[in-house]
This record gives structure tokens, sequence and C-alpha cells, in this order.
């Protein structure tokens, strides 16, 4: 009678009375064949201990650097607070000067830029998932869970974060004082939000557009990529018809007002000098290469070959603004550098976004090809920050190359310059511990200010800067020093005209041994007024 019943069993797939292990014993049978459904995974943990683990990472590899010449230039500018600045908008002092007092050093003043890298890295996992979720997308996984993310989901949303924190360039701007850091965290929130922006939604993706605006001029380049997107995605058009996406512009436009009001008052120079510096006609073969080769390593070839196809053949709404959000920037950029040399970060801003469509893209590739390019991407950058860091510590491979001297001997020619500027000034009659200064660039001017002290700083020499609109001048007759990498040339005081030149110390700054660059200091007898010609151009 047993053998029959586990015949009958058997004929009935295991469905029945009696079937299963207890069944003998009159119990309630067990379903062998039913399947315990998996609770979804919860990917986030793992995100935010990427991100943290991008922001040490980083933190360690540049502790053993001295400010680059930028950051000086913003940290200066932190010292006088504005709703703007000759170069860039006011973000980058503002967050300067909120980070400097809580921590001792070149970390306070990199503090809230390097949270601002984990910030992008959490961000591109989350556009990631707006992309694998969009509600009209051929979906990955079929089921919707309020509380988890389905399994293929959630290796996406890892692999955009891990992509996101691999990104060379990423590393490089995301551990330093510099515009881009908040810019692409601003920004990558902004399409985050956009990608799928429904009623209040939209305001806060204004609020992301505006802080991004007030981090870096170039964020205004999604107003046109929207706009493109108007004629490729109904849904926008038919939001367009709510008042949400116009509340969401004028939250935008309303913090980015106070930067525009500067910019007025200053006869638009801020946003003359970057147009300028973006549209110039200088170009070359090699400028062309470098920009080339500055992408391919900035971003990573898997962001790059995989990103930016997934996005130009964009299918749902979700994917065309980001789509447009995120290769408008670096069309535009390409097509600026064919044209005049153009730096390897200015695109940055797309390259979160581009990481997260390429981690899409490998949520249909077989897994193991998926985790094998995602990790070695991640390998790869952590070795690259190793040996950066190591590097910068004791240099070997980088000895003598601009990767070491644009980090180090800054502090040390402070030094120098304090103690010629005090014999000098012995000599000259100006003011010992704060004499007047005349530097041949921005870079110079800067790292005197944060290492050596300096604080009366005028126009300099190279090209205009936020020193030419504070303006700053001796006394009528006060000596003054000119600091440079030579001694001045005619022409080179034309903005600040000073009499009674005399001899020129000079001397090399050296890093373990190597030259790093040259200081010379040369003192003038008296500052006799400002030249009728002033300088008419940024």
């Amino acid at each position: 009678m047993q053998s029959g019943m586990k015949a009958e069993c058997r004929r009935n797939g295991g469905r029945g009375q009696g079937c299963g292990p207890l069944g003998g014993a009159g119990l309630s049978p067990l379903m062998y064949h039913a399947r315990v459904p998996r609770p979804p995974d919860q990917p986030w943990p793992i995100v935010v201990a990427i991100a943290l683990a991008a922001m040490a990472l980083r933190a360690l590899a540049f502790s053993g650097t001295e400010l680059y010449s930028d950051e000086a230039y913003y940290w200066l500018w932190s010292l006088r607070p504005a709703t703007g600045y000759f170069d860039h908008p006011p973000l980058v002092a503002w967050l300067v000067a909120a980070g400097a007092p809580l921590a001792r050093g070149e970390l306070g003043v990199r503090l809230f830029f390097l949270l601002s890298g984990g910030l992008t890295v959490i961000f591109a996992a989350l556009l990631a998932r707006e992309l694998v979720e969009s509600e009209d997308a051929p979906a990955l996984h079929p089921e919707r869970n309020p509380v988890g993310v389905p399994r293929e989901a959630s290796r996406t949303v890892v692999h955009a974060a891990l992509l996101a924190a691999a990104a060379p360039l990423m590393n490089i701007v995301g551990g330093m004082a510099l515009p881009d850091a908040p810019l692409a965290a601003a920004y990558t929130a902004g399409l985050w939000l956009l990608a799928r922006a429904r009623g209040r939604r939209w305001v806060w993706a204004g609020l992301a557009v505006g802080l991004a605006l007030l981090a870096k001029y170039t964020a205004a380049l999604l107003a046109p990529a929207l706009i493109l997107v108007l004629f490729w995605d109904g849904g926008l058009r038919r939001e367009l018809r709510t008042p949400w996406p116009w509340l969401g512009a004028l939250v935008a436009v309303a913090l980015f007002a106070p930067c525009l009001l500067w910019n007025a008052r200053h006869d638009w120079v801020s946003i003359r000098f970057q147009l300028g510096h973006g549209f110039a006609r200088n170009a070359t073969l090699r400028s062309v290469l470098e920009y080339v080769a500055g992408q391919i390593a900035g971003l990573g070839p898997v962001p790059l070959l995989l990103g930016i196809p997934f996005l130009a053949r964009a299918r749902t709404s979700a994917e065309k603004r980001v789509a447009a959000g995120a290769l408008l920037p670096l069309a535009v950029t390409t097509w600026s550098a064919m044209r005049g040399k153009v730096e390897a970060n200015w695109p940055s801003m797309a390259y979160p976004a581009l990481c997260a469509a390429a981690a899409v893209w490998l949520a249909q590739a077989r897994p193991a090809m998926a985790r094998a390019l995602v990790g070695t991407s991640a390998a790869l950058a952590v070795g690259c920050l190793a040996v950066f860091g190591v590097e910068q510590r004791h240099p070997r491979l980088l000895a003598g190359t601009e990767a070491i001297a644009r980090f180090h001997g800054w502090r040390a020619m402070a030094a120098e310059a304090r103690t010629i500027a005090r014999s000098a000034c012995a000599r000259a009659g100006c003011n010992l511990e704060q004499p007047f200064l005349v530097c041949a660039n921005y870079q110079y001017a800067a790292e005197l200010a944060y290492y050596g002290g300096f604080r009366r700083l005028g126009p300099t020499v190279e090209r205009a800067s936020q020193f030419d609109l504070w303006d700053e001048r001796p006394a009528p007759d006060e000596p003054l020093l000119f600091v440079g990498f030579r001694r001045p040339r005619d022409g080179d005081l034309r903005l600040l005209r000073a009499e009674g030149e005399q001899a020129t110390e000079r001397l090399s700054i050296a890093h373990q041994g190597v030259r790093l660059r040259d200081l010379s200091v040369t003192p003038f007898g008296r500052y006799a007024g400002s030249p009728q010609a002033a300088r008419s151009d940024p």
C-alpha cells in the first residue's frame, strides 16, 4: 500500500494527501514543488561602503601632498566670502570655508570635496537604479518590491557605484579642493531626479541643478540638453503642462541668481572669461590627442565603451533624459577640443552618468563577464591610487614630473620667500611682516598666501585673475617686492608702476634632491602709482 501511495505521489508531482516525508504519519504534507521566495537584495549598505572606501582611499593618497596651486587659490577666495569670483561661481570657496575650521591643514581645505566625491558614487548608483526601474523600460527583472531591489537590479546598482568610484579622473578631482567634485555630485543628483521626475520631484531636481550651477558654469549645458529632449520624449512634454517643472526651474534660477547679479555688477567678467577660455582657437594635433587620451584614461574604458553606446540608443523616457544630460556636455567639450586647448576634466560631470549607463548595459551581459570588467576596473583604481600615494611620499617613477612638482615644494618656497623678504625689506624699508607683493602668476601668489602667510597681494603678471578684481595697491611711495621665477622684465609691472629696482635674489626649490621650480625676489624702492593703461580683457 505504501509503495502504491509513493507511485501515486510521483504521478501527481508530489501533490496530494499523504505525500511528503511526513505524509504517512497523517501530518500535513510538505510541498516539495513550492519555491520559497528569496527576499530582495539590499545593495545600499554596500554602495555606502564603496563611497566611504573611495573617500578614505582618496584622502590617504593625497595625505602626503601639499595644496595644488588652484586649491590654494580657492582657499584665498574663501577668506573673502562673495557670491562670485573671477574664475568660477562661489561654491568652491564656500566649501573650503566650511571645511577649513573642521580639520587642520590640507585635509580641512579638501574635506567637503572628499565628501562630494563620496556622494557622487551614491548618486551614480541611484541613477543606475532609476534607469533599470524606469516604469516604461523593458524590465530587466519583472518584479517590483518597495523594500528591496531585485537581484539583477541590485548587481547593477553596486556595479555603478564601483565604476563611479574607480574612474581615475574622479579619484583625482574627488581628492582635491576643485569645483569638479561638487559639480559631479550635484549634476549626477540632478540627472537622477530628472530621469523620472514627477510632481514635487521637479523641485528637488531644481535644487540639485542650482547647486551644480554654483559649482561650475558648465552645468548650464543641462538647459539645452532638456530642450533637445523635448523633441525626443513625449513624457517630458506632458510634464511641462503641469506647474512642477517650472517650479523646479524657478528654484534653480533662484539659487544661481546671486552669482548672476555678481557677474552683472562686474561686467560679466567671470562668464566672459570662461567663454573665452572654452572657445579659444588654439588647438593643435597634440592638444586634440591629449584630450582624447585624457577621456580614455580619465573615465576608464568600461564606462566609455559601454556607457556611451547604451545612452546613444536610449529608448525609455528616463534613458533619453540621462542621455541628453550626459552626452551633450561630452559632445560640446569634444567640439571645443577640436578648436582650442581643453582640459581633460571639463566633461567630468558626465562621467558618473556614463558609469551608471555602463552598469545597466552590464546587467544584460553574462554575470561572470560583468564581474570581471567591474572588478578589473576597481582593482586598477585601487592600484593607481596606491601608486600615486606612495610616489607622492617617495617619488621614483614620477620624480621630476609635473605630478610631483604640482604637489610639493610650496611650503619650502614660502619659507624661503619669507626669509628673503625680511632681508630685502630691511634694505628697502618695506613692512617686514607684511610687505606688498606683486607675483608673476596667481599660482605663486596663492601658495605664498597659504604657506607663507602673505596677505598683501597685487594683480599678477601672467594673466588676469581674482587679484585684478580685488585690485589691491601699495601706499604711495611704499616699497614693494616682485616675486616670481625670474627677475621682472619690461612691462611686467604695467599695472603697478614701481621705481628703484634693486638686486634680485634667486634660488631653486627642490624636493628630495630634484629641482621643482625657481624663486626670485626683486625689491623696488617705491610705488609710483598706477599707469593709465589697465588690463582691458580677462
